[in-house]
């Protein structure tokens, strides 16, 4: 995935951090600029990938709330889309079992139909130009740790033309014997310029 730009649901994220301005999340990366653990990055299962990312807790300070749904969001797209791009037979272990994938209209419910569905689609190339976050509020999601995700940028599919695209991810936090992996419940894509020529 290449990656131009990164927002945040707070618009002025430097004025959020109290006006420090040098937060991760008002700069462009790229999957190569980021300097992660070479585990992690190695890993062959994304799920892995994304279980390092700290669970929301419910923090009495909203900023801190805030803060750990951003970066849960941006570490979470950044393996998506790689994944999406390079190794999309393993795209699958993001989503939960009964997670549901609504593609240009198209509904898809449950893995092995998820599995199919990715299968057929030729390999990508996907830019995100922007990205939007922000933590459902624990009275809508029975106290469940959940992060609104948006993204939207540009898709080239093999054989087809360039599309501008957005999509929207509803992840879970979902608790293994030893760490907290975010899951995809929901995950809605849709071209943006689908009428046009």
């Amino acid at each position: 995935m290449r990656r131009s730009s990164s927002k945040s649901s707070q618009g002025d994220r430097g004025k959020h951090q109290g006006g420090s301005g040098d937060n991760a999340y008002e700069q462009p990366h790229t999957s190569h600029e980021r300097q992660e653990s070479r585990t992690r990055r190695d890993s062959e299962n994304p799920a892995e990938q994304a279980a390092g990312t700290t669970p929301m807790a419910r923090p009495m300070d909203f900023k801190i709330y805030v803060d750990q749904a951003c970066k849960a969001a941006e570490e979470f797209v950044n393996i998506y889309y790689e994944t999406m791009d390079k190794r999309r037979q393993a795209l699958t272990r993001l989503y939960l079992d009964k997670a549901t994938l609504v593609w240009n209209g198209n509904v898809v419910t449950g893995l092995e139909a998820l599995t199919k569905f990715f299968d057929m689609l030729p390999s990508s190339e996907f830019q995100v130009n922007m990205l939007d976050c922000q933590p459902v509020h624990e009275q809508a999601t029975q106290a469940q740790a959940t992060v609104l995700v948006v993204t939207s940028g540009t898709v080239k599919f093999d054989g087809n033309r360039q599309h501008y695209f957005n999509q929207n991810f509803l992840l879970t936090a979902q608790s293994t014997a030893d760490n907290i992996v975010w899951k995809i419940a929901s995950d809605c894509f849709r071209f943006q310029d689908w009428e046009s020529s």
